[in-house]
């Protein structure tokens, strides 16, 4: 192979290599935006601890095998966030309570928050409702206005 060829494999290769970082960091946002939709739209009125709570329940079933492997996929997942169909998200953000879920969601992906408080938990809901299936779950917990489960 010439010189020049050479030059061209390794000016190829160190594209390739900062168009996957650049790829890595847009999916790695677009979590944590997902996340902190989630913290935003489902437990903003319960403070921190209870944000921290709906956080663990997201990560939890990213783990379980039997839930989506992402972030996004867990928060999208159908019938499972009411935000996601009741037109919450239509609404105007509350720019304060928003930046405070944004840097929540960033430091529990970073790793600097880690709880256990939910022991577990794959599901909650809101004490106002009785859920058909929590009945077939094991109650783990309340926090705030949210009762927490697990199979």
């Amino acid at each position: 192979m010439s010189q020049g060829g050479v030059f061209l494999l390794i000016a190829a290769i160190l594209a390739h290599s900062q168009q996957a970082k650049i790829e890595k960091v847009k999916a790695e946002q677009a979590e944590r935006t997902c996340l902190a939709q989630a913290l935003y739209y489902e437990a903003r009125g319960e403070g921190r601890r209870g944000q921290e709570a709906v956080a663990e329940v997201v990560l939890h079933r990213v783990r379980s095998g039997t839930h989506p492997h992402s972030i996004c996929g867990v928060v999208y997942e159908p019938h499972q966030f009411s935000f996601v169909g009741d037109g919450s998200m239509l609404r105007k953000l509350e720019p304060d309570a928003w930046k405070q879920a944004n840097t929540l969601a960033d430091r529990i992906m970073r790793g600097e928050i880690v709880t256990v408080m939910t022991r577990r938990a794959l599901y909650y809901h809101e004490i106002s409702v009785q859920p058909k299936w929590a009945s077939a779950l094991v109650r783990t917990v309340q926090i705030g206005n949210h009762v927490f489960y697990k199979p």
